[in-house]
């Protein structure tokens, strides 16, 4: 490191007259992000070379991962859920593909059992390749899946419940039929059941306007219902506007109350922007910024959880698509430093023209400044910041947070250093105001 300082130096710095520590609040919102363990075997999830099916990838200058192309089979994991835990984030809904798939393993062999994971819950998103979404899948079919999750993963002491119930999430079951519909949720609770357990199952059901005369009988075999696709929900459009977010959130108001009326939850979802034409083409991008290109990078994000935290009481759930699905490019998870860029190795095709960041740690501190109410700097997250706080940041001190650093966790300013205005900023909160 360039310099290592020590707290006494740090208050030298400031001259702090307070000699106490500034207790910050309980987190407002439980929030729960879609994480993808596809990233393992050596293999960022596509064909050789490594992130190809990624739009940073394509990018030009190419942008990476702040951890580069990583693989999930080694201690990457362990820097996720420190971040995690920085933004405030509760639990991950994982990319589940079946007993004995990839994500199995880097689920149970590598995730639960991992010392950073700290309180952080984790639960299941079954994928269409074990629900019957657009292909056959058997009651029997079904029946094992479930009881497979029953030993291997309902048992274990991190998996999220909800009234100590196994939380089951079913990806765009809003695409199945009636039959198909009751078919698999029944046979997934009535093995359960006959293992002892009884399940709180997610519907990604949410799209437009609810139904009320079709969604009632849907509705009511779920226990909370959520909205996967934030892109498809609003429109698809290249620059979300705050007419657009507003309609947005009009159908999110009444999707709550009509499934509150029936005793379900609603659990509402955002998006930092759309942009998976890394991986196929046919979508329109959708910028991460709010209206047009003269905002600022993030204000989609931004703008949409100032409506969702507005809209749902304290201690609600929430649901952010998504911290590394990158063939989307919904990722939250941090990007190295790097400059904006519309250019692509695509002819623009990629890009659309839209500018792109290497935004660092943005995504994160906008998750923990909008839900909760945690001091920005309470790196060991025991809910108030003092000298350990301020430690810790004088270890990055003068540090340049380059890919691969853990002084991007220091970073929150994202201009790349630890330095004075990381300083200020946790000095503040060291003395309350």
């Amino acid at each position: 490191m360039a310099q290592k300082l020590t707290i006494v130096t740090v208050m030298a710095l400031f001259l702090l007259p307070c000699t106490t520590s500034y207790a910050a609040a309980d987190k407002d919102y439980f929030v729960g992000t879609y994480y993808y363990p596809w990233y393992h075997n050596n293999n960022f999830h596509g064909p050789s070379p490594k992130g190809i099916t990624t739009l940073v990838y394509h990018l030009d200058p190419q942008m990476t991962p702040q951890l580069g192309w990583y693989d999930q089979t080694d201690s990457d994991i362990s820097q996720h859920y420190k971040w995690a835990r920085y933004a405030g984030i509760n639990y991950f809904v994982n990319s589940y593909w079946g007993s004995g798939s990839g994500e199995d393993h880097v689920l149970r062999n590598h995730m639960f059992n991992n010392a950073d994971r700290g309180d952080i819950k984790l639960a299941v998103f079954l994928e269409p390749s074990i629900t019957p979404v657009d292909h056959v899948v058997t009651p029997a079919q079904l029946t094992s899946q479930t009881n497979y999750l029953c030993d291997n993963y309902f048992n274990q002491s991190g998996y999220f419940r909800i009234d100590n119930k196994p939380v089951i999430f079913i990806y765009v079951t809003r695409a199945m039929t009636d039959p198909n519909l009751t078919m698999c949720i029944s046979t997934i609770r009535t093995a359960a059941t006959s293992k002892g357990y009884t399940v709180y199952i997610v519907g990604d059901e949410v799209w437009g306007w609810p139904n009320l005369i079709s969604e009632p009988n849907r509705v009511n075999q779920m226990d909370a219902v959520t909205n996967y696709d934030v892109y498809g929900n609003l429109g698809g459009a290249r620059f979300v506007t705050d007419s657009i977010l507003n309609t947005w959130q009009s159908r999110n108001t009444s999707w709550k109350n009509f499934v509150n009326g029936r005793g379900k939850q609603f659990i509402p979802a955002v998006s930092p922007g759309f942009n998976d034409r890394g991986v196929r083409d046919g979508h329109q991008p959708s910028s991460r910024k709010l209206n047009d290109e003269n905002n600022a990078f993030g204000t989609l994000f931004s703008g949409m959880l100032d409506r969702v935290t507005d809209s749902v009481d304290t201690k609600d759930l929430i649901m952010v698509t998504s911290w590394n699905e990158w063939h989307e490019d919904t990722q939250i998870e941090p990007v190295a430093p790097a400059p904006a860029t519309n250019l692509d190795d695509n002819a623009g095709y990629d890009t659309n023209d839209l500018y792109y960041n290497g935004y660092g740690m943005l995504y994160l501190n906008i998750l923990r400044d909008k839900t909760t109410t945690l001091a920005l700097c309470d790196y060991d997250n025991d809910g108030q910041v003092g000298p350990d706080d301020l430690d810790f940041l004088a270890e990055y001190w003068l540090e340049t947070c380059t890919t691969g650093n853990d002084c991007i966790e220091a970073d929150f300013t994202t201009d790349g250093t630890v330095d004075f205005a990381d300083f200020a900023r946790c000095a503040k909160d060291w003395t309350g105001h």
